[in-house]
């Protein structure tokens, strides 16, 4: 049996230790805190000492700079050959042929549909609700006490914060942020930022 082990910071590792440790089966699970330096880097020295043929790794860090630094982690992790596992709560509803990708977290309490797709290194917190043959693509974040409708489509590194309810079929652009606590009928596109301080929505061009 391989040693589990978390690398992360911060409240992530908190809750990915707790919901890993309560696995059934799972054994002992090891947390290993990165350091980041004052320009935001990674200390990967993390890593030493770990054997990938002998470890199954999960990366477990917050949406900061757009849920891009998480990927950082766990792209590091992948050139250094490890197997990144999936992580759902036993206190999580799955549906039927519920897809969950590699480093994709899914929390307490969290209910997701028959069908849904969550693509790796998303975050499905505890608490969120997730509508059948809804899909969630890579590493978005989702809070909890938000609603995501049957079939709708939530674009990579999107951030959906909480109280937020996408309505069923609705496309959430890549990079989005909806921030503000409402209802979301019609398809928001790339890289708009909804933030409860301003009565518009930012829309980010170019990059």
């Amino acid at each position: 049996m391989k040693s589990r082990v978390i690398i992360g910071a911060g409240d992530m590792l908190d809750i990915a230790s707790h919901v890993w440790s309560s696995v059934p089966g799972a054994g002992d699970v090891t947390r290993r805190e990165v350091a980041q330096r004052a320009d935001y880097s990674f200390d990967l020295s993390v890593f030493d000492g770990l054997d990938p043929a002998a470890t199954a790794l999960f990366v477990a860090f917050d949406e900061r700079f757009g849920n891009f630094k998480r990927m950082e982690l766990m792209q590091a992790a992948m050139e250094r050959g490890f197997r990144l596992e999936s992580l759902v709560s036993p206190r999580a509803v799955l549906g039927g042929g519920a897809r969950v990708g590699p480093n994709a977290f899914v929390g307490d309490g969290a209910v997701v549909g028959s069908a849904v797709v969550i693509e790796y290194n998303v975050v499905v917190h505890g608490g969120a609700q997730i509508g059948h043959a809804a899909r969630l693509r890579a590493s978005a974040w989702i809070e909890g006490g938000t609603i995501v409708g049957a079939r709708a489509d939530v674009g990579a590194h999107a951030i959906v914060r909480s109280g937020a309810q996408v309505v069923r079929g609705v496309r959430i652009g890549r990079g989005c942020e909806l921030g503000i606590a409402r209802v979301y009928a019609e398809e928001v596109p790339a890289k708009t930022v909804f933030d409860p301080r301003y009565d518009e929505p930012i829309r980010v061009y170019g990059g």
